[in-house]
C-alpha cells in the first residue's frame, strides 16, 4: 500500500491497534501524529515510528474534550497543511450487567467511544472538504453485530460507530471524504492479555476463545494495521460507508 505524502491523525496510537495502525501508515509512506492521553507511551510512539520512516509528532488528546481535538487538528494543520486520514481509534471497554452498570460508566464509555470520534470527525471534515479528500477510519468491533452477556454498553457504543460511519459517507462523499468501520475481533492486545491474566481459568479460557476461530488463532494487531493501511489507501478509492469485519471468522460461527 503507498500512503506516501499522507498525513494520518491516529487516535489512540500509542498502544495495541492505533500503535499497529501507526506503524503500518508509517512503512507505507504516510506522516503520522499519534493522539493520545499517555503522555509517556505517545511520546516514545512517535520516536518509534520517526525511526521506522517519516517522522510525526505527538499530541497529547483527550478526545472526549472538543477543545483538546481542536489544538490536535489546529497544530496538525499548521505543522503538515493537511488531514488526509483520521483514524478514530481511541476508547475503552465496559464488561459488566446492565444493572450494575452506572450513569457514569455509561457517559464514560459513550464520551470516549462515540463522541470522541464526533468530534475529531467533526474537527477534521472542514480540512478534508477543501482538500476534496479524506478518509475516516472508524475502529468499531465485531460486538456491532453479534455480542455477548455483559456487554451491553459497549456493543451500543460500537453499534452506533457504525451507523455513524454510514452517514458521513453518505453526507461527504460529494467531497471527496470517505468514511469506513474496522471492526476487529479477539485481537492479541495488552487489552487482551490482561483480561486473560484476571482470568481464574487463564489457560481455559484461551483455549476455548482459540476455538471460535476457524483460522486457528486470534487476530495480531499488524492484521488490523495492514488492512487500515490498504482501506486508507487510493487502491480502495470505491469502499466507503461499509463495515470490513476482521475477527479470523468468529461471526461466521453457529453457537449452541
Amino acid at each position: 500500500m503507498d500512503l506516501s505524502g499522507k498525513v494520518a491523525i491516529v487516535t489512540g496510537g500509542a498502544a495495541g491497534i492505533g500503535l499497529a495502525i501507526s506503524e503500518s501508515f508509517v512503512q507505507s509512506g504516510a506522516t503520522v501524529v499519534v493522539a493520545d492521553v499517555d503522555s509517556v507511551e505517545g511520546q516514545k510512539t512517535a520516536d518509534r515510528l520517526c525511526k521506522l520512516g517519516n517522522c510525526g509528532s505527538f499530541i497529547l488528546t483527550n478526545v472526549a474534550c472538543a477543545s483538546q481535538v481542536e489544538d490536535l487538528v489546529r497544530i496538525t494543520m499548521t505543522s503538515y497543511h493537511r488531514v488526509d486520514v483520521l483514524v478514530n481509534n481511541a476508547g475503552i471497554t465496559e464488561f459488566k450487567s446492565l444493572i450494575e452498570t452506572t450513569a457514569r460508566d455509561w457517559d464514560r464509555l459513550m464520551n470516549i467511544d462515540l463522541k470522541g470520534a464526533f468530534l475529531c470527525t467533526k474537527a477534521v471534515l472542514p480540512h478534508m472538504i477543501v482538500q476534496g479528500a479524506g478518509v475516516i477510519l472508524n475502529i468499531s468491533s465485531n460486538h456491532a453485530f453479534a455480542t455477548l452477556p455483559n456487554s451491553e454498553v459497549y456493543a451500543a457504543a460500537k453499534g452506533g460507530l457504525i451507523a455513524f460511519t454510514q452517514g458521513v459517507a453518505q453526507s461527504y462523499g460529494s467531497n471527496g471524504v470517505r468514511a469506513l468501520a474496522i471492526c476487529p475481533g479477539y485481537t492479541d492486545t495488552p487489552h487482551y492479555r490482561r483480561w486473560l491474566d484476571n482470568s481464574p481459568e487463564q489457560d481455559t479460557l484461551e483455549r476455548a476463545t482459540l476455538q471460535l476461530h476457524p483460522l486457528g488463532r486470534i487476530i495480531r494487531s499488524e492484521d488490523i494495521g495492514r488492512a487500515a493501511a490498504f482501506l486508507a489507501s487510493d487502491d480502495a478509492a470505491m469502499i466507503t460507508g461499509t463495515s470490513v469485519v476482521i475477527d479470523g471468522g468468529v461471526l461466521t460461527r453457529l453457537h449452541f
